[in-house]
């Protein structure tokens, strides 16, 4: 039930989901007499307010404390016995469409992971996501993921794929089920968690709430210390605010519903139990 719900949340907060919907319900609006008024205000109303997220970079303002919650560490001065890497990178339309491997715009993820696997041959490199669509349709960004690495040779014999879970708590529970069947000597040994820096205090809560000791590594960060006024395009700047609404509604969610250790995760003081 709670996957059920927080999909569809998700599908409801996103910012260009709505702005499309409320856009076409306008437009339907404008043919029928009764309601061309209303559909005149409304659009004026929306076109406005798409015009000031444009100029306003709102996105930017939101996803900053995002993805300045974390520092990332340096992997050769910490202590940690592996490192599991979230999925979200693949584009899974490309694949199921064509048979086509695309890696979108957090590909950072991969790039760390196999920056990773290639440092620390010792260590266990986890790579962890099936498919977060809410119906089923054949597709495992984890199996895509290892099949092309190895058809590429890139594969190494550290690398570990957890296939089946949908969302940021079955990342959590999934990966730790597997640590605990392969390495149960490194269970609750730390962690480094890699994954986009917007997300990461919402993976993080999710993983300590699990049982994880981590230590978040955020990559692909996309804002700078400075936030300017935003160049006039619309379809950025609804993406950048339907990114950042989507992991404080997550947050709030995953928080009200136990699944998160607080409502903003954050760094925890040294020697401290995760």
């Amino acid at each position: 039930m709670f996957y059920f719900l927080s999909k569809t949340i998700s599908i409801l907060s996103d910012a260009v989901f709505m702005h499309g919907f409320l856009l076409t319900v306008l437009l339907v609006f404008m043919f029928l007499r009764r309601t061309r008024k209303f559909a005149v205000v409304g659009l004026i109303i929306v076109s406005g307010a798409s015009l000031l997220i444009t100029v306003i970079p709102v996105g930017d303002a939101l996803s900053h404390p995002l993805e300045t919650r974390f520092e990332k560490p340096k992997l050769s001065q910490i202590e940690f016995a592996g490192t599991v890497t979230l999925a979200g990178s693949l584009d899974p339309d490309s694949y199921l469409e064509r048979g086509e491997m695309n890696v979108g715009q957090s590909a950072d993820r991969i790039f760390a992971m196999l920056r990773v696997a290639s440092l620390y041959p010792d260590k266990p490199v986890l790579f962890t996501g099936g498919d977060g669509n809410l119906t089923e349709r054949g597709f495992s960004e984890a199996v895509v993921l290892e099949n092309w690495l190895d058809e590429s040779g890139l594969k190494t014999s550290n690398m570990y794929f957890e296939k089946k879970s949908r969302n940021t708590h079955e990342n959590a529970t999934k990966s730790l089920e597997m640590v605990y069947r392969e390495w149960p000597e490194l269970a609750k040994k730390p962690w480094v968690l890699i994954t986009s820096a917007q997300h990461m205090p919402r993976a993080v809560g999710v993983f300590r709430q699990a049982g994880w000791n981590v230590i978040p590594y955020p990559v692909d960060r996309s804002t700078s210390n400075d936030i300017h006024l935003a160049s006039l395009n619309v379809s950025d700047g609804i993406k950048s605010l339907g990114r950042a609404l989507r992991e404080w509604v997550g947050l709030t969610a995953y928080y009200w519903t136990g699944r998160t250790d607080a409502w903003f995760p954050g760094p925890q003081n040294p020697g401290a139990e995760n």
